[in-house]
C-alpha cells in the first residue's frame, strides 16, 4: 500500500499536477469488506482490504496497488476537481480516478501487467445486461462509471497517446480549480478531450462517448505460409458492423470504416493464452466481409481482431483466432 501510495503520488504530480496537502493518510475501520473513500489527505478503508495478501491473488496483477492507485487519484478527481451532480459526474469522478490507475500500473509494472487489470475489471462484460444504455457523457450508474468510463479513456489513450488525453485532463483541472465554480460536468472533459483528439480521430471519440456504440468483429478464417528468405505471409478473413444502441433498446446499424487493431503472435508458452507479439497494427475496417494480408518475421501460431479489446464488442466473443498453416 506503501509502495503504490507513492508510485501513485509520483505519478499524478508528474502528469496532473502537485498533490495539495503535506499528508496523505490512509485509516482503517472495522469491517470484513473492502470498501474505500478518499476525503482530502485521509483515505478511510474497510478492514478487511488491509488483510489481503497479495501474493496469493491469483488474478495475475497486484489488486491492492491497483485499488490504493485509484483511491490517491480522488485526491485530484473528486477533491480537486469536485464534479456538478448532474448526469454523467461519475465520469468526473470514479472514470478518471480507474483511468489514472491504468497508468500508474502501466508505468509500475509495465504493459502485460496491466492487460491483466484490464480482463479482471472486464470480468463483469461477461455477466448477461441489457446494452440499452443511455450514451456514456449520460453515464448514471456503476458499470458506466466504474467500467465504461475508464475503458473508453484508456482506449482514447491507445489511438491519441496518453499525453494527450493527460494533457486533457490537466486542462481541465486549471479551468477548475479547487474553491471555485461552475463545477466540471462530463461536457467540459468532452471538450478538452476534443481539442486534443486529431479531426480524423472524431468519429471514434463521438461512438466512445456520445453514443452507445458497439463494434461486431469476427475473425472467420486465419491462415499462413512461408514465402521465400523465411517471411510468413499470414491471410486473414474479417466480418465487422458496427451499430448504435439507444436507452429504449433500439438498434441502429451503421456504415462502418474504423481504425482497428489486429494482432499476430507466435505460439504461446504453457500457461500462457498467447505467445510473443509478432505484429501489432491498426487497419481501416469498413463494414462486412473483408481479406487482410499480413507479413510476419516469425511462424505465427494466432491472430487477434482487436486483441486488447479497445472498441467494445456486441458479441464479446473470442478475440483470437488459431492460424491455418498452409505448408
Amino acid at each position: 500500500m506503501v509502495r503504490s501510495a507513492q508510485a501513485s503520488l509520483d505519478y499524478y504530480t508528474k502528469q496532473f499536477g502537485p498533490y495539495p496537502h503535506r499528508q496523505l493518510r490512509f485509516v482503517t475501520h472495522a469491517s470484513y469488506a473492502f470498501g474505500h473513500h478518499a476525503a482530502p489527505m485521509n483515505i478511510t478503508a474497510e478492514e478487511g482490504f488491509f488483510l489481503l495478501n497479495p501474493k496469493a491473488d491469483e488474478r495475475g496483477f497486484d489488486l491492492v496497488t491497483a485499488v490504493v492507485a485509484h483511491e490517491v487519484a480522488h485526491q485530484w478527481w473528486g477533491n480537486q476537481l469536485k464534479q456538478a451532480y448532474v448526469e454523467g459526474a461519475g465520469l468526473i469522478t470514479e472514470s478518471l480516478a480507474w483511468y489514472s490507475a491504468l497508468g500508474v500500473l502501466e508505468h509500475k509494472y509495465g504493459p502485460e501487467h496491466l492487460q491483466a487489470l484490464l480482463r479482471f475489471l472486464r470480468e463483469e462484460n461477461k455477466t448477461p445486461r441489457t446494452r440499452a444504455a443511455k450514451p456514456l457523457l449520460q453515464a448514471d450508474d456503476f458499470y458506466q462509471n466504474y467500467r465504461k468510463g475508464p475503458f473508453a479513456l484508456y482506449a482514447l489513450s491507445q489511438y491519441i497517446g496518453w499525453d494527450r488525453v493527460n494533457g486533457a485532463l490537466r486542462k481541465l483541472l486549471a479551468q477548475h480549480r479547487p474553491g471555485t465554480r461552475p463545477f466540471a460536468t462530463s461536457l467540459d472533459l468532452y471538450r478538452e478531450l476534443q481539442a486534443a483528439t486529431p479531426d480524423s480521430l472524431h468519429p471514434l471519440l463521438h461512438d466512445l462517448f456520445e453514443a452507445n456504440t458497439f463494434w461486431e468483429l469476427e475473425t472467420e478464417s486465419a491462415t499462413t505460409q512461408q514465402l521465400k528468405g523465411g517471411t510468413w505471409q499470414v491471410t486473414l478473413n474479417l466480418q465487422a458492423s458496427k451499430l448504435v444502441v439507444d436507452s429504449a433498446g433500439t438498434e441502429t446499424k451503421l456504415p462502418m470504416k474504423d481504425w482497428v487493431e489486429i494482432g499476430v503472435f507466435a505460439p504461446a508458452a504453457a500457461g500462457k493464452e498467447v505467445g510473443k507479439q509478432l505484429y501489432l497494427q491498426k487497419h481501416l475496417i469498413r463494414s462486412g466481409q473483408q481479406t487482410l494480408l499480413l507479413m510476419v518475421p516469425e511462424r505465427p501460431a494466432q491472430v487477434g481482431l482487436d486483441p486488447r479489446q479497445l472498441l467494445i464488442d456486441g458479441k464479446l466473443q473470442d478475440k483470437y483466432k488459431a492460424v491455418q498453416s498452409k505448408n
